[in-house]
């Protein structure tokens, strides 16, 4: 029998900071991947898409 792959889900983590605009360089710096400029939400949050070096998808989160 081949080896079966396991059924994987994607997930994006949240992750909350205290300046999302600050750490995108970082993030470029270390690898990743900025996915568009910061975005001011209406419940209260200033969020960023980005991907890590390994290809996980992380919400940088800033309460305003």
């Amino acid at each position: 029998m081949p080896d079966e792959q396991p059924n994987h889900q994607p997930a994006t983590v949240a992750v909350f900071v205290e300046d999302v605009a600050g750490l995108l360089s970082r993030v470029k710096q270390a690898g990743g991947k900025v996915h568009g400029k910061p975005k001011d939400m209406p419940w209260g949050d200033r969020v960023a898409h980005v991907t890590d070096p390994d290809g996980n998808s992380l919400n940088l989160t800033q309460r305003l």
